[in-house]
């Protein structure tokens, strides 16, 4: 009885193996993603591009319009123009395409938990990516979410992280000007205790053969100024820990800085490399700035660009090919990771 006991009183502790929100029978070969589209620029948009490259998946990884509003009317007015761009109709009709915000489609630059507009503004984004009303996600708090796609060559896992609808406050030095800083948060937190333990679970589902975590904030990069989940130290060692538990081929997706770059690092615990692609942004590049990443692999590219990743199977094992692409599709940049 002791033992009956006391196996119950764990219960609420233990995380058990969760499939994913959706699961497709569909190969995954060809994954394109992207981020930060400013929606009244239709003459920069690389829609085209993008679908020249036909892709199996398009991937948001936030930024997906320029909102920055509480007034849902108004966002929803952004989300159709960049919707109605002839060349993402196209792209729509020939590929799945999913997402998940950052924090000017949220609704307010460097936004987390506190924004009042934050179920209009899900319900927005969700309008924007075609997701059906009996998705999992629509049931949930957050906009996070799970895909896998299974095939005899390999099974592909990609997991959505919510970094906005949960996330404590970040306070700035010296706000409003060129010389803002991001305060570091000691204790905060990022995903909140509901999407902490969705996403252990979503780790544990057997049989992956490769996962694809998307961010919209960068999760390896530490030195710079902006955001990123070194702001939440506390969040990112756990985001790591976990990454190590699941102890799998993995790489991390993610966007928002307006400049894109290939991050790694070893992380204690883990097996593998951890890598991380960064791209952004698909209209509106920054200007060249100074910065530290000393996990960096490949040079930072300022221009428009998307990136485009091909999956090769050697006993169940990945082969990634990715290539960073701008305007005309011209050659950025491109990577190989092959896992064994």
């Amino acid at each position: 009885m002791k033992t009956i006991l006391l196996l119950l009183s764990l219960l609420p502790s233990l995380v058990f193996a969760q499939k994913a929100d959706v699961t497709s029978n569909k190969e995954i070969t060809r994954i394109a993603f992207g981020s930060c589209s400013v929606q009244d620029q239709p003459e920069k948009q690389l829609w085209s591009e993008v679908s020249s490259m036909n892709p199996d998946l398009w991937i948001w990884l936030g930024d997906n319009i320029y909102g920055d509003t509480e007034d849902m009317s108004d966002m929803k007015a952004k989300y159709d123009l960049q919707k109605s761009h002839p060349d993402y109709q196209k792209l729509m009709k020939q590929t799945n395409v999913i997402g998940i915000w950052d924090d000017h489609d949220y609704g307010v630059n460097d936004g987390g938990k506190e924004f009042p507009a934050k179920e209009g503004s899900k319900k927005q984004l969700f309008d924007f990516l075609d997701i059906d009303k009996n998705h999992p996600a629509q049931k949930r708090q957050g906009a996070y979410q799970s895909y896998t796609y299974k095939s005899n060559q390999g099974n592909v896992k990609i997991i959505l992280l919510d970094t906005r609808y949960f996330r404590d406050s970040l306070q700035w030095n010296n706000p409003g000007t060129n010389e803002k800083e991001a305060i570091i948060n000691p204790d905060g937190d990022i995903l909140g205790e509901e999407q902490w333990t969705w996403f252990e679970s979503q780790l544990s589902e057997p049989d992956i053969n490769l996962f694809v975590v998307a961010s919209g904030i960068q999760v390896i990069p530490f030195q710079h100024r902006w955001e990123k989940w070194a702001n939440f130290p506390k969040s990112r060692k756990k985001l790591l820990d976990l990454i190590a538990q699941a102890n799998a081929p993995l790489i991390l997706l993610s966007g928002d800085r307006h400049l894109s770059e290939v991050s790694k690092m070893e992380v204690p615990g883990y097996d593998y490399p951890l890598y991380e692609f960064t791209s952004s942004s698909l209209t509106s590049p920054a200007g060249i700035e100074s910065e530290e990443n000393e996990y960096i692999v490949k040079d930072k590219i300022y221009e428009p660009n998307f990136a485009g990743l091909s999956i090769m199977w050697i006993r169940k094992y990945p082969t990634l090919n990715l290539t960073f692409k701008g305007k005309g599709s011209k050659e950025l940049a491109k990577y190989r990771i092959q896992y064994q």
